[in-house]
């Protein structure tokens, strides 16, 4: 029994020590980090009651304890042009504007999950929830506000450079007309597709594959194909493995997505 217990000690230590770290959230700047736990966050008298009318994970009305985000990223040395690089225990990863975090009309709130009242799970993904942290926004703008920026089940957050700035090779040439779709399409892979997908190495995302390597996607799939796999992946190739959404048009609308495909055509035109 005492050899045992020897045995099962460690790993009962391992297995406590997950779910401290999968309970506390590490904030990081240029300068330094620190990190705090669900309960740290629920003890600071800034967090309050707050109810999202059309909560983008569960397609409903919700309510949680959070704090709000300039309360969040207060102390922290960050510029309105840096954006935030949110990263979930499960390495998704979306970098949002700090402008749009601090925007007292955008309202945006880090939620947190009390052990002793966990929220819902969420619809088809069995019982797992977005805890313990949850970035929700209480008027997210269409157009603004990416779906994407919801972003759950966090394990850290650090203040960055813009994606365009740490990946110049995405941008787009300082001649192109500004109202050439490019331009846009460019913005919409940041808010929408960069979290999962790479271009040509750029990018921290890893749920996805590099969108330039070893070939573009305007080069193997035919236009119309291409069109309706952004809308509904499945509806073209499925796989029990396959994690992309589908983008309906309040999330990409038609406009945007060729945008997209157009800025995909012209890096794809560079090389």
């Amino acid at each position: 029994m005492i050899v045992l217990r020897r045995l099962l000690l460690p790993v009962l230590a391992v297995l406590l020590a997950g779910v401290a770290q999968a309970q506390s959230l590490k904030i990081a700047d240029r300068q330094g980090s620190r990190t705090v736990t669900a309960q740290q966050f629920l003890a600071d008298p800034a967090v309050q009651t707050v109810t999202i009318a059309n909560d983008s994970v569960y397609g409903r009305s919700m309510t949680y304890r959070a704090l709000p985000a300039a309360e969040l990223l207060k102390g922290l040395a960050i510029a309105p042009e840096d954006y935030v690089e949110f990263t979930a225990t499960d390495k998704f990863s979306i970098g949002i504007p700090a402008r749009l975090l601090l925007d007292p009309r955008a309202h945006a709130f880090l939620a947190i999950e009390a052990g002793t009242e966990p929220w819902p799970a969420i619809p088809g993904h069995g019982k797992e929830t977005p805890g313990p942290f949850f970035l929700v926004w209480q008027n997210a703008r269409r157009g603004e506000i990416s779906s994407e920026y919801w972003a759950y089940k966090l394990a850290s957050l650090e203040v960055t450079d813009s994606p365009y700035k740490r990946w110049p090779a995405l941008n787009v040439a300082n001649d192109l007309p500004s109202t050439h779709p490019a331009r846009r399409g460019l913005d919409r892979y940041v808010a929408l597709c960069i979290s999962c997908h790479r271009f040509n190495g750029a990018g921290e995302g890893e749920m996805g594959p590099d969108l330039a390597r070893p070939m573009n996607p305007v080069d193997y799939f035919q236009p119309e194909a291409f069109r309706k796999f952004l809308r509904s992946s499945k509806s073209v190739r499925d796989w029990p493995e396959r994690k992309m959404p589908s983008f309906v048009e309040d999330v990409l609308s038609n406009d945007d997505m060729e945008a997209v495909i157009a800025w995909l055509t012209y890096k794809a035109r560079q090389h």
